[in-house]
C-alpha cells in the first residue's frame, strides 16, 4: 500500500512538470515594483496624473508642479520657470495625437510642447477634472461646465447644463457625469441622460472607465457598473467591503487594476481578483491615477507618498499551495522525485511541479532544528540539521538518528560518494558512510578549524571547506589552498571547479577567490567590482557559461572565461539588489540559505530559499532590453540655457560662452542604474571619457572653433556601439580681441608708434648733447614707469582669468569656482561613487628648498624650474583632473573620481618622480629637487556623516603639507582619523588648526607620513 502511494506520488510529479514548465499562474506579486518620493527629487508627495510623451519622458502632474521623468532625474517645472502653467496643482495630463500634452489643473487649462518646452495657457479658469480627445483637432475638458477646445479655441457644450465630474470616450460616444446624472453624447449630437443612484449622488466620483462593453464607475461608495438594462449596480470586490475606490484601469494585456482604500486590487486574465494591501505596499498610498507606458511599465499616482512603477517580473517569488511556513532556509532538487526539496523554518517538505507543497517532515518530528542540507537516495531522506543528522524513510514516513557519533552535532553538509556512500561534514569535521559503517575521516585532526562547511568530490580527491580555509585531500594526503593569500583562514561558503580547471572559492568575510588553470589566484571584493558581499552560494551553467553568485542581499553573474590570464577583468552583472523587490515583499530578502543547499536548478531556472518563499531566476534571464539605448541631448548651460530640439544637430553658442555643460540622458525606467556613458568633444578632447552614471559633461576655457559632442549609453552588461550613440556639432564664435582684424590693428599701432619715435629721434638729433642727455633720461623714466604699469595690469589680467601666466596651469581662482561644482556634482552621485570607492582627493605639492634655486642660479632659473615642473605634474594627470598653481612653488593636484585607495599611491608616485627628475636651468646645467605632500580626501567618513566642505578638506591637506615640511621634507602625509570623531568637530572651518592640534593629542587623529623609499 504504502509503495503504491509513493509510485503515485512520483507520477504526480511528472505528470504536473509540463503544466509549470510552460507556464506559471499568474499573480500580482510577479511584478517588480519601485518607488520615488520627494526625497529622489519628486516635487511632492502628492500625485496626480501620469503621462508619456512621443520621445519617451515620463510626465508627472504633483500637488506642487510638473515633472519629467527620464527614469534617473526629475526635472521640475512649475508657475516660476514657465508663467503658462495655470498653476502648480496638475489634475491632470493628456497627450494629444499631435504629441501636444494638456496640463488640467486646479485653476484651468495649459498645455506645452514637450520637445520645445513652450507652455501655452487656455481660458478655462476653473479646477479641470476630465479631459478626453474626441477627434484628432478636439478635446472635451470638465471645469465646472463642459469645454471644447478645438484648433486652440475654446468654446462651451450647452447640451450638459450641469457641472461636470468626470468624462470617459467609448467608441463614437462620450459618456459625462455630473453630480445626480450620466449623460451619453453620441457622434450625432444625442443625449442621453440616466439617474444616478443615491449612493453615487451623496459621494464623489473619481473615475469612469469604459472595458467589457459597459461602463464602469470609482466612487467614494465603491465599484460600480452600468448593466444591460441602463441601471447602475455595485460590483464586488473581495475585501474591499464597500470602501472608495479611486482609479480603474485595464492594461494592454488585458489586465484588470483597481486603486481603492488602502489596497491595490487585481486582476489577470481569466482569474480571479487579487490584492496587495497598505502593508504589503510598504506605506498607505491612494493611487489616483494608474498609466501604462510604451514598454508596458504600470506607474501608479500615489495621493501622498509619491510614484509607484510595477513592470513584469523577471524572476518569480514561489511560495506552494499549502506551505504554511514561508520562511525558507534550504533547497534541493531530487532527480528520483522530479521535486524540489524544501527545508523551512519548521519542516521539510516538497515542492511539486503544479506549485502544490506536501508536507514530509513536521514541526514536531523536526524540533527546534534548522536543516542545513539534505540528499535523497534509496527511498531515503537524509538531513543535516543543526542539531545532528536525521533520517526520513519514504515507505513508513519514519525519522530517526542513524549515528550516535553525530547526535549532537551541527551537520552543514549532506554529499554523495560513489554509488553507495555519502559524506557528512559539520562542527565535529568530516565523516564517511559506506552503507555500512560511519568512520571519521583521518584528517580530521589535521584541520586547522573542525567545522567543515563545504565539500567538493572530484573522483578521487576532495575539496573541504571549513570556517578557517580550504583544504585539498589528494592521494591520502591534506594539503592547504591558498597558501599566501587571504584566503589562507578564510570562512568558506561555496566551491565550484569549472570544466577548464578554473576554481572559484566563496567566503563569508573575503570575497570571492578564483584560482585561474595556470594556477595564479584572483580575490574580489567591493573594492574591485564585486557587486553583492559576502557570496554564500556559486552555480555555474554551462549552457549560457554564466557562474551564478548569491548573497544575502541578491543575485549576480559573471562568465569567468573573461578572466583569464592577459584579459580584461571580471565584469559583473546584478540580477537582484538589496533595493529591488517585488509586489508584497520587502528589499533585500534573497537569499538566506542556511548551509550546503542554497542553491538547485529545476525546470530552467535557479531556486534561491528567502525569507518569503523561493525566488526562481531563469537562467535565460535577459536583463537588458533587446531595444537599444537612444542617448538624448537635454540641455547645454553656459552664461544662458541652451534648449535642444530632439532632432537638433547643431549649436552655435555665444561669442562669450567658453565655459559650458552638456545634460544628456538616456530614457530606462527599470534598471536606471545599469546605464553607463561616455563621451568625448571631438576637436577637444584626445580619448573618451568613460563617466558611469553621471549624467553631464563640463568644459571650461574652450578655444574657437567646431567640435563635434559624441555620447554613448550602453548597459553595464553590453559593448559600447555606435549605434547608442548620438552627435551635437558645437560652434565656438571667435571673439573680436581673437580675430585677424583686431591683431593686424595693433600691428598697424606698433608701427606707427614705431615710426613716431624714429620721426621725434631724428627730430631731436640737431639738439645738443646735454639736451639729448635728459632727453633720453626721461624717456627712460617715462618707458620704466610704463612698464611697470603693464606689467601690473597684467598681473591683475592673470588674477581675474583662469590661468597661470607663467605655468599655463589652473589659478587659484579656477580652483575656488571649479571645486565647489565638482563637489557638487560628487553629491549628486553620491551612492554610486561611495558603492565604486570613488571620492574626490586634493594633493598639496610644495618643493623643498626652492629659494637656492632662485639664490644661486637666478630668478630666470627658477621660473624654468617651475615651468618643467608644472610639464611634469600634467603628464602624470588624468583627462578628468587638473592641476593649479596655488602660491610660488606650490602646487594644488584635484583627482576627480578617483578611487580611495589608489591616492596614497598617486602622491608617492609624484613625489618619487619629483626626487628622480633632473631640471635644466638656462645655462645647461641641472638641479635636483625634492617635493613634500600634503592630501586629503572628500568625503571623509566620520561619526554622525561625512565630512561635505571642500574647505575643511582643502585645510587638511594643507595641514598634512606642513606635517611634512616639520618631519624634514621630501615625503607625503595625510591625517587619519579614529571612528569616534564625530563629523560635529569640523562645522567651525575657522579654528580647524586647534580642532586637529586637540584630536592629535587626544589620540583621535595622527598624521600618516611617507615616502617613496617606504619610510
Amino acid at each position: 500500500m504504502i509503495f503504491v502511494r509513493f509510485a503515485l506520488l512520483v507520477f504526480l510529479a511528472f505528470l504536473s512538470m509540463t503544466a509549470f514548465g510552460q507556464g506559471q499562474f499568474g499573480s500580482i506579486y510577479d511584478f517588480d515594483i519601485k518607488h520615488w518620493n520627494s526625497a529622489d527629487g519628486l516635487s511632492s508627495n502628492s500625485v496626480r496624473a501620469v503621462s508619456q510623451d512621443q520621445q519617451g519622458y515620463l510626465w508627472i502632474g504633483t500637488l506642487y508642479g510638473l515633472n519629467r521623468f527620464d527614469g534617473h532625474h526629475f526635472t521640475q517645472f512649475s508657475t516660476k520657470t514657465s508663467r503658462q502653467l495655470a498653476s502648480n496643482s496638475i489634475n491632470k495630463l493628456l497627450l494629444d495625437q499631435q504629441g501636444y500634452m494638456w496640463v488640467g489643473t486646479k485653476a484651468g487649462l495649459s498645455g506645452f510642447n514637450p520637445q520645445t518646452l513652450k507652455f501655452d495657457r487656455y481660458p478655462i479658469l476653473a479646477e479641470v477634472t476630465s479631459m478626453v480627445q474626441v477627434a484628432p483637432d478636439e478635446l472635451w475638458v470638465a471645469a465646472e461646465n463642459l469645454f471644447r477646445v478645438k484648433q486652440g479655441k475654446v468654446s462651451r457644450i450647452h447640451s450638459i447644463k450641469e457641472a461636470v465630474v468626470q468624462m470617459e470616450k467609448a467608441g463614437n460616444a462620450v459618456w459625462v457625469s455630473t453630480a445626480r446624472s450620466l449623460y451619453k453624447l453620441d457622434a450625432q449630437g444625442q443625449t442621453q441622460q440616466i439617474l444616478l443612484p443615491d449612493e453615487l449622488q451623496q459621494h464623489p466620483l473619481y473615475d469612469l472607465s469604459w472595458f467589457n462593453d459597459s461602463l464602469h464607475f470609482a466612487s467614494e461608495s465603491g465599484y460600480f457598473h452600468l448593466d444591460e438594462q441602463q441601471q447602475v449596480v455595485r460590483c464586488t470586490l473581495p475585501g474591499a467591503d464597500n470602501s472608495a475606490v479611486y482609479k480603474l484601469f485595464r492594461d494592454s494585456s488585458g489586465n484588470d487594476w483597481i486603486s481603492g482604500y488602502n489596497k491595490l486590487h487585481h486582476r489577470q486574465v481569466g482569474q480571479g481578483w487579487q490584492q496587495i494591501s497598505a502593508e504589503e505596499l510598504g506605506s498607505s498610498p491612494w493611487f489616483s491615477d494608474i498609466f501604462e507606458d510604451r514598454d508596458h511599465n504600470i506607474w501608479m499616482a500615489s495621493f501622498s507618498e509619491g510614484l509607484y512603477r510595477a513592470s513584469p517580473g523577471k524572476m518569480r517569488r514561489v511560495v506552494g499551495q499549502g506551505q504554511e511556513d514561508v520562511v525558507v532556509r534550504s533547497v534541493r532538487y531530487s532527480a528520483r522525485l522530479n521535486s524540489l526539496l524544501v527545508a523551512t523554518q519548521t519542516n521539510v517538505g516538497l515542492l511539486k511541479a503544479d506549485q502544490h507543497f506536501i508536507e514530509l517532515v513536521n514541526h514536531q518530528a523536526l524540533g527546534q532544528s534548522t536543516v542545513f542540507d539534505f540528499y535523497d537516495r534509496n527511498n531515503q531522506l537524509w538531513l543535516g540539521t543543526d542539531n545532528g543528522l536525521l533520517l526520513y524513510n519514504f515507505d513508513d514516513q519514519s525519522i530517526s538518528r542513524p549515528f550516535k557519533e553525530l547526535a549532537s552535532s551541527a551537520i552543514r553538509v549532506v554529499q554523495p560518494h560513489a554509488q553507495a556512500g555519502l559524506w557528512f561534514g559539520g562542527s565535529s569535521g568530516l565523516y564517511h558512510y559506506d552503507g555500512k559503517t560511519l568512520l571519521a575521516a583521518p584528517f580530521n585532526a589535521d584541520l586547522e578549524s573542525g567545522f567543515v562547511t563545504v565539500i567538493e568530490v572530484q573522483g578521487q580527491d576532495l575539496l573541504i571547506g571549513t570556517t578557517s580555509g580550504l583544504y585539498w585531500y589528494q592521494q591520502d594526503k591534506l594539503n592547504r589552498v591558498g597558501l599566501g593569500t587571504p584566503l589562507f583562514g578564510a570562512y568558506i561558503t561555496s566551491v565550484l571547479t569549472l570544466p577548464d580547471q578554473q576554481m572559484l572559492i566563496a567566503t563569508l568575510d573575503d570575497g570571492l577567490f578564483i584560482k585561474t588553470a595556470q594556477g595564479q589566484w584572483q580575490q574580489y571584493d567591493s573594492s574591485n567590482g564585486l557587486p553583492l558581499d559576502p557570496v554564500i552560494s556559486l552555480w555555474y551553467d554551462r549552457d549560457s557559461d554564466y557562474v551564478w553568485a548569491s548573497s544575502l542581499k541578491g543575485v549576480f553573474r559573471f562568465k569567468p572565461a573573461a578572466g583569464g590570464d592577459g584579459r580584461p577583468p571580471l565584469s559583473f552583472e546584478l540580477i537582484l539588489s538589496p533595493y529591488d523587490r517585488q509586489l508584497g515583499t520587502a528589499p533585500g530578502r534573497c537569499c538566506n540559505g542556511a548551509g550546503h543547499s542554497k542553491v538547485a536548478k529545476w525546470l530552467d531556472q535557479l531556486w534561491y530559499p528567502s525569507l518569503k518563499g523561493l525566488v526562481a531566476v531563469p537562467l535565460q534571464l535577459k536583463m537588458a532590453p533587446d531595444r537599444a539605448l537612444q542617448p538624448l541631448l537635454q540641455e547645454v548651460t553656459g552664461q544662458k540655457s541652451y534648449a535642444l530640439l530632439p532632432d537638433q544637430r547643431q549649436l552655435v553658442l555665444d561669442m562669450s560662452d567658453r565655459n559650458i555643460s552638456i545634460s544628456y540622458s538616456a530614457l530606462e525606467f527599470i534598471k536606471a542604474n545599469a546605464i553607463e556613458f561616455r563621451y568625448q568633444l571631438k576637436g577637444f578632447d584626445t580619448e573618451w571619457q568613460k563617466v558611469g552614471q553621471r549624467r553631464e559633461a563640463i568644459y571650461t576655457n574652450l578655444p574657437p572653433g567646431s567640435y563635434q559632442f559624441i555620447v554613448q549609453a550602453r548597459y553595464s552588461s553590453q559593448n559600447w556601439t555606435e549605434r547608442q550613440q548620438l552627435m551635437l556639432d558645437l560652434v565656438v564664435p571667435r571673439l573680436f580681441t581673437e580675430t585677424v582684424v583686431y591683431k593686424g590693428l595693433w600691428l598697424l599701432l606698433v608701427v606707427l608708434a614705431l615710426y613716431g619715435l624714429a620721426w621725434l629721434w631724428r627730430r631731436n638729433a640737431v639738439m645738443q648733447q646735454l639736451e639729448l642727455s635728459k632727453l633720453v633720461r626721461l624717456r627712460t623714466a617715462e618707458l620704466e614707469s610704463s612698464n611697470a604699469r603693464l606689467y601690473e595690469l597684467n598681473e591683475q589680467l592673470s588674477q581675474l582669468t583662469h590661468k597661470d601666466t607663467l605655468t599655463g596651469l589652473r589659478n587659484r581662482r579656477f580652483l575656488f569656482e571649479q571645486l565647489p561644482k565638482d563637489i557638487e556634482q560628487y553629491q549628486h552621485n553620491r551612492d554610486a561613487m561611495l558603492q565604486q570607492g570613488k571620492c574626490i582627493a586634493l594633493l598639496q605639492l610644495d618643493m623643498d628648498n626652492f629659494k637656492s634655486i632662485n639664490d644661486l642660479y637666478g630668478n630666470s632659473a627658477g621660473d624654468s624650474v617651475l615651468q618643467q615642473i608644472s610639464g611634469l605634474l600634467l603628464r602624470e594627470s588624468r583627462g578628468a583632473d587638473y592641476v593649479v598653481r596655488y602660491a610660488g612653488e606650490q602646487f594644488v593636484l584635484v583627482l576627480r573620481d578617483v578611487e580611495f585607495a589608489l591616492v596614497r599611491d598617486v602622491a608617492l608616485q609624484l613625489n618619487q618622480l619629483v626626487a628622480n627628475a633632473h631640471f635644466q636651468i638656462p645655462d645647461g646645467r641641472t638641479v635636483s629637487l625634492t617635493c613634500s605632500i600634503g592630501y586629503s580626501c572628500f568625503p571623509l567618513e566620520l561619526l554622525g556623516g561625512q565630512l561635505i566642505s571642500w574647505e575643511i578638506s582643502l585645510q587638511l591637506s594643507e595641514i598634512a603639507l606642513r606635517k611634512v615640511k616639520q618631519s624634514g621634507r621630501n615625503g607625503c602625509a595625510t591625517l587619519g582619523f579614529d571612528p569616534q570623531v564625530d563629523a560635529f568637530e569640523f562645522e567651525d572651518s575657522g579654528h580647524i588648526d586647534v580642532q586637529i592640534e586637540k584630536l592629535l593629542a587626544d589620540g583621535l587623529a595622527w598624521f600618516e607620513v611617507k615616502n617613496y623609499l617606504g619610510s
